[in-house]
């Protein structure tokens, strides 16, 4: 029996539902994986002095910004996927098939409703926010790193500044910045090294912006510049550190990536027109494995699941590494820019065309032997 135009509007509505949650769970869990990595990874900066402590959760939130564009795209992917990979187990597509309510062609137009303003979501956070959230972590960076020692340290651990040529430890450091205590400094100065610990001390600045830490009651330790084993022991009531000065530089950032996308296309240089390409790739990709993934999910209603999905992930493992060769080509001056873009999405185009054409029209006069030889090979997947 034909199915009827209500049962595919409802049909379709259902799809695109079912989609979305799909797409939903999957970015959740993705976004989970992601976020706890950087998480982890910008807890042990912090711990080892190269970014402020309590710039933790700014960082990791500007950098999940900076991963939304390649996850987005993989959500649409394995959700479009797993979505038609589970009508062909249900045996649904062959039904509809058969009853003559719908060719694999009539999954594109719900397909697109659904991925197209995830698109749209793809490309705004490529081009406009991914360089905001990156230019917000240079700047932190920055900013940090033109900060006294003092104010760098992180209480309780030990942090080497000057190249590592100074190692500091300060217990306490009052919420102001300006007062300190239990300081334990090391300091390398040719074959000679010289400790310093005191109780106490305070952060003071001159009429130049000079920035000294006066220490209070303590000991300096110096080696002798021979080498030998011998120590001179030094107690002192004040003891004064320069730690640098009180003014800071303005930030100015000159990374292509962290420009705006205005201002990439009046720069006629290498670098930046490999920085277009990443930028205009996430949504071409985006929309090409949405696409993709419906004759990409056509599955054997009597074997399993596996064979696709391992397949999916590879194909996107290759077109991300694409992207990234596309732009190291560019870069170098081996390819245009634009050649680049159109055939690296366009040859994704194609195969995604060609894969329809299999699944559509040429998928009756594959011999049922040949079909049927993976399986052989194999075996069936009970999964």
């Amino acid at each position: 029996m034909p199915v009827g135009r209500f049962e595919c509007m409802i049909f379709k509505r259902l799809l695109v539902s079912e989609l979305a949650s799909s797409a939903g769970a999957v970015f959740t869990v993705l976004f989970s994986v992601v976020v706890t990595i950087g998480l982890v990874t910008i807890l042990g900066q912090a711990a080892g002095g190269s970014v402020d402590s309590r710039s933790v959760f700014e960082l990791m939130a500007y950098s999940s910004f900076t991963n939304l564009p390649a996850l987005l795209a993989l959500s649409i992917f394995i959700a479009v996927l797993m979505v038609m990979m589970r009508s062909w187990q249900d045996s649904e597509i062959p039904v509809w098939f058969s009853s003559g309510g719908m060719s694999l062609l009539r999954w594109i137009a719900p397909v697109l409703r659904f991925a197209l303003p995830m698109v749209v979501l793809v490309g705004v956070i490529s081009i406009a926010v991914t360089p905001w959230a990156k230019d917000q972590i240079e700047r932190t960076a920055q900013q940090f790193a033109q900060r006294d020692d003092v104010n760098r340290i992180a209480p309780g651990r030990f942090i080497e500044t000057m190249g590592g040529r100074r190692i500091f430890f300060i217990e306490e450091v009052s919420s102001d910045g300006s007062h300190v205590k239990n300081v334990f400094m090391s300091e390398q100065n040719g074959q000679s090294e010289i400790i310093v610990r005191a109780a106490s001390g305070e952060v003071r600045a001159t009429d130049k912006g000079e920035r000294y830490v006066v220490l209070h009651d303590g000991r300096r330790y110096d080696t002798s510049p021979e080498g030998d084993a011998a120590w001179r022991v030094t107690e002192f009531d004040t003891y004064e550190i320069r730690i640098g000065t009180r003014a800071e530089q303005a930030y100015i950032s000159r990374d292509v990536e962290t420009m705006t996308f205005e201002k990439l296309l009046t720069i006629d240089t290498a670098q930046a027109k490999a920085e277009i390409v990443w930028r205009l790739c996430w949504p071409l990709a985006a929309l090409n494995l949405a696409l993709l993934a419906i004759p990409l999910s056509y599955t054997n209603p009597r074997a399993g699941r596996s064979m696709s999905l391992i397949i999916a992930v590879l194909i996107f493992i290759l077109y991300l590494n694409g992207i990234s060769v596309a732009e190291s080509w560019i870069k170098v001056g081996k390819v245009n820019w634009i050649a680049a873009l159109v055939g690296l999405n366009g040859a994704v185009a194609l195969f995604t065309a060609l894969l329809f054409v299999r699944r559509v029209w040429l998928q009756r006069w594959v011999p049922l032997a040949l079909a049927e030889l993976p399986y052989k090979l194999f075996g069936r997947d009970k999964s």
